[in-house]
């Protein structure tokens, strides 16, 4: 994949830029963000960046199980 292959879709409304003073991890977030698909048929794929949004995530996602979750790394 090429970076002239993703698609960019920008977000119509913008945020402000916080004085550097004021920045802090969790505070502010970026008007656009990248996604990009895998499936074992294509591998990575259809990669993009679209405006701020929430994410879709399949209910089995082991992140929301939380007790396989929480020894990760263990």
């Amino acid at each position: 994949m090429n970076v002239n292959d993703i698609k960019i879709t920008l977000n119509e409304v913008r945020g402000s830029i916080p004085e550097g003073a004021r920045l802090g991890f969790g505070n502010y977030y970026a008007d656009q963000m990248f996604i990009m698909d895998y499936d074992a048929e294509n591998g990575w794929h259809d990669a993009r960046i679209v405006p701020f949004g929430p994410l879709s995530l399949h209910p089995a996602t082991t992140v929301f199980h939380y007790g396989a979750e929480c020894f990760e790394g263990m």
